[in-house]
């Protein structure tokens, strides 16, 4: 299956997964999307993505992102997707996640076939208007080379960071980082 072949979901379209969301309207294999909130879809509905009933729906895609507010939401719909996902699914995580978690549901579901990886972004809601995010990808080689294409509409940088659970580490150290030269910027305008 070529890159254009896969068909799309995405779960969680608030202000981060909205955007996201909304740049791959038209991808080729087609995108269906899922919010709890109705008025969340309609505008994927307008824009000729398919707006799903329900998870089960979503899980018939070939790679599904998500972008729900929390590690227990991602547990939650994960798990959900996992009960109807066919082999060779990829269930992209985009939420704030433990470092853990993503290992975690990635080795649970290694034995049906189906890949969970880990892929936060960086560069807030306007960058994902403008296709600009960055993001780190914990995910196997070969599932890393089939999403890159599609995590392109939306995201400028795309880095290979490892295997499942190293593209939240290395968020978390790269905002440990940035955390740490604003501390030390600031200390200096003070000293100064």
């Amino acid at each position: 299956m070529s890159a254009t072949e896969q068909t799309l979901g995405y779960i969680g379209l608030g202000s981060m997964g909205a955007p996201m969301a909304m740049r791959l309207v038209g991808w080729p294999g087609g995108l269906t999307v899922y919010d709890v909130r109705d008025e969340a879809m309609a505008p994927f509905a307008e824009a000729g993505a398919t707006a799903a009933a329900g998870l089960e729906q979503v899980a018939t895609a070939d790679l599904i992102s998500v972008t729900v507010l929390d590690d227990a939401q991602v547990r939650e719909v994960v798990s959900e997707l996992a009960r109807h996902a066919a082999p060779g699914t990829v269930i992209a995580i985009h939420s704030t996640i433990s470092d853990t978690t993503a290992g975690e549901l990635a080795a649970d579901l290694a034995p049906h076939g189906i890949h969970v990886i880990d892929a936060p972004v960086s560069g807030g809601a306007g960058a994902a208007q403008k296709g600009e995010l960055a993001t780190m990808v914990g995910a196997p080689r070969e599932v890393y080379e089939r999403i890159k294409p599609v995590f392109k509409q939306w995201a400028s940088l795309v880095i290979h960071a490892g295997e499942p659970g190293a593209g939240t580490r290395m968020k978390l150290a790269r905002n440990m980082l940035t955390f740490t030269g604003f501390a030390a910027a600031c200390e200096a305008m003070r000293l100064a």
